[in-house]
């Protein structure tokens, strides 16, 4: 059973199923386009270039296909999907490469979602099948608790992580997240996913050594199941509507992992978040940028100041690369997995998390001097927009020997837990248009302690 149709068509798809004339597109050569952008002067040829074949898709009259378009016929999302074949080795490589074709696969392997197993995997939750979760972007396909089942099945979940997953499409799926940003982004975004609360333990969840990589079905799965769910219900492909130039990194699985609660001294993240310890959550968060190795490790010595000042300079070089990134700082969320060495090392020296937050917003600043003449304009106009606000960047600032901070607020620095002793720091940030960051509380699960 595969039901990952259901969604509204593109633009011209959506004229033709409306009795709409055809929209007509002009196109501009990316190369020419993107380059362009630096300046008016450069911009221009390339418009002007452009003109001709606008007037003429205006003006030219319409053909008989534009005027009265056929309509696309309605496709049944319950069908089920049948494959024979002459034995069960052959009929599993039919079903993948039926998949991978119709683009329902992340270009893996997929465990075949037959009405049994997505039944068992529905025994997971108490929640109904038919509920209704949203539309994922980019074509806003529905998201229903049956069909993340059925994407839970073709990831190789178990039914015990089905709330979890549940959980964090809700995350996806909150009005105030930016999902289509992360969806079709060319800074190939890709979402970080934490579980906190008993629950992450009940599931084994890895926090600690090797929590990023593989040999956890937990984190593996779940992950995977997030991210078919945005495939098969958002019907999002690369070079088709997905446009992250390098491709989404740990694409697969996502960063899944849970937080190192037991070694942690401080509490934990959902708490921050006003959940209640008891509570059992998963955060989401649109990341970009990542850097895996940040201060720790095995091999050389190191201080819990000397380990501060790494980050800081993380967090500076994090906001050099583009001008958005200097620019954006309203934006910009970045979140600190911190090893759990470092974070005792630090909480022995009296840090709480709140002190290390207020510390790198202020200390994680970029002389203005070194901003462009270009980047001046774009920070002044993010001002003038009330985007920045006085308090973060005032006009004291704004010249030279002024520093302009690399984030808008220590709010939007989010530190949790996570690795082993030793371990490293590993530090994610998101510059996006909005604000990417969401954490939900599980709830519906049958065949754990935790998360009901």
């Amino acid at each position: 059973m595969v039901t990952t149709q259901n969604f509204i068509h593109d633009a011209e798809s959506a004229a033709k199923d409306n009795g709409m004339p055809a929209i007509r597109i002009v196109t501009v050569p990316s190369e020419n386009y993107y380059r362009a952008r630096v300046s008016v002067e450069e911009m221009r040829p390339v418009a002007s270039g452009a003109i001709d074949a606008i007037i003429t898709a205006l003006t030219l009259p319409l053909n008989q296909e534009e005027v009265k378009p056929k309509p696309i016929p309605k496709e049944d999302t319950k069908k089920p999907v049948r494959i024979t074949a002459k034995s069960s080795t052959a009929a599993y490589e039919k079903l993948n490469q039926m998949f991978y074709e119709n683009r329902w696969s992340d270009g893996l392997p997929v465990v075949p979602p037959t009405k049994e197993a997505v039944k068992r995997m529905l025994s997971g939750t108490t929640r109904s099948p038919d509920e209704v979760l949203g539309k994922v972007a980019i074509k806003n396909g529905v998201a229903t608790i049956e069909k993340i089942a059925v994407n839970s099945v073709m990831a190789g979940a178990k039914p015990e992580y089905l709330p979890v997953i549940i959980a964090a499409m809700e995350a996806l799926l909150d009005k105030d997240y930016d999902l289509n940003h992360m969806q079709a982004s060319t800074g190939s975004n890709t979402p970080v996913i934490i579980v906190n609360g008993s629950l992450a333990k009940e599931l084994n969840i890895n926090s600690g050594i090797g929590y990023l990589g593989h040999g956890s079905r937990a984190n593996n799965t779940i992950g995977r199941a997030v991210r078919l769910c945005l495939i098969n219900l958002g019907h999002v492909w690369p070079q088709v509507n997905d446009m992250g130039l390098t491709g989404r990194e740990a694409a697969f699985g996502n960063y899944t992992f849970a937080e190192n609660e037991e070694d942690s001294p401080w509490k934990p993240y959902h708490v921050d978040q006003g959940f209640k310890a008891e509570d059992s959550t998963v955060t989401v968060s649109s990341m970009m940028w990542n850097l895996r190795q940040g201060p720790g490790g095995a091999v050389t010595v190191h201080t819990p100041q000397e380990a501060l000042q790494t980050l800081l300079k993380i967090f500076i070089d994090m906001g050099y690369p583009t001008t958005p990134a200097k620019t954006w700082l309203w934006s910009k969320n970045y979140i600190v997995a911190m090893d759990p060495g470092l974070a005792r090392g630090l909480h022995k020296l009296g840090y709480k998390k709140s002190d290390i937050k207020l510390w790198l917003y202020e200390k994680a600043r970029i002389p203005y001097s070194d901003f462009t003449e270009r980047e001046k304009r774009a920070l002044k106009i993010a001002i003038a927009d009330g985007k920045i606000s006085p308090q973060v960047v005032s006009n004291d600032q704004l010249k030279e020997g002024g520093t302009i901070p690399v984030v808008g607020s220590p709010d939007k620095i989010h530190i949790v837990v996570a690795g082993g002793m030793p371990g490293y720091t590993g530090v994610w940030c998101y510059p996006g248009p909005n604000y990417g960051h969401q954490t939900k509380l599980i709830r519906g699960a049958t065949l754990t302690k935790a998360g009901r």
